[in-house]
């Protein structure tokens, strides 16, 4: 009788056991849709410095007889951010493995230089002929847009950037998953893929 309740108690603990195993699975199933990714994650921000030529042509017609063409130099520092798009993070999860295919990571947002740098005092200008071509306001504010414009080609076809960008993304992801799924590093394993 004893080996009886014995084996009966010990069939009900693996029974017991092996149903836990599958709640985890289910849970962390659960758990991991619950997580809402959605918006940019800005994950690195890269500094510039820089220098700007930018070229004041000379006007056409006879009030501009003897005009010349005119540069203007500005050094500018700015920065630029760079993440992914979290919902286009693609998460599944098959048994206790958790497979994420993290996107590539794009500029986020408007650069950022520093409009100071774009004061009359800062520039450097070529100079002028008999007939003057005065460097004005607008083409202080085409510098400026051509520097923001240079700032966001260099950084998006920088793939150094891109992919420090894309691999600061997986520490964040790593640690949205933990949180939420509440399970310990042991009873489940991420594979990562990017894109």
């Amino acid at each position: 009788m004893k080996k009886r309740i014995i084996f009966i108690c010990l069939i009900t603990i693996t029974l017991f056991l092996t149903g836990c195993s599958e709640n985890r699975i289910e849970n962390l199933s659960e758990n991991i849709r619950k997580i809402e990714l959605t918006g940019d994650l800005v994950t690195y921000e890269a500094y510039f410095h820089n220098i700007i030529e930018h070229e004041k042509k000379a006007g056409s017609g006879l009030t501009h007889l003897l005009e010349m063409d005119r540069k203007l130099f500005a050094e500018y520092t700015g920065t630029i951010k760079l993440g992914i798009d979290m919902s286009e993070v693609k998460i599944d999860v098959n048994g206790s493995e958790i497979s994420v295919l993290i996107p590539k990571a794009k500029i986020i947002g408007e650069p950022n230089v520093d409009e100071d740098d774009f004061k009359a005092e800062n520039f450097i200008e070529s100079k002028e002929s008999i007939n003057k071509n005065p460097i004005t306001g607008n083409d202080t504010s085409a510098a400026f847009n051509e520097a923001q414009k240079n700032m966001k080609d260099y950084a998006s076809s920088d793939d150094s950037l891109l992919n420090i960008a894309q691999k600061r993304a997986k520490v964040l992801i790593e640690e949205n998953i933990k949180q939420f799924s509440g399970l310990s590093d042991g009873k489940y394993t991420i594979v990562w893929e990017y894109e």
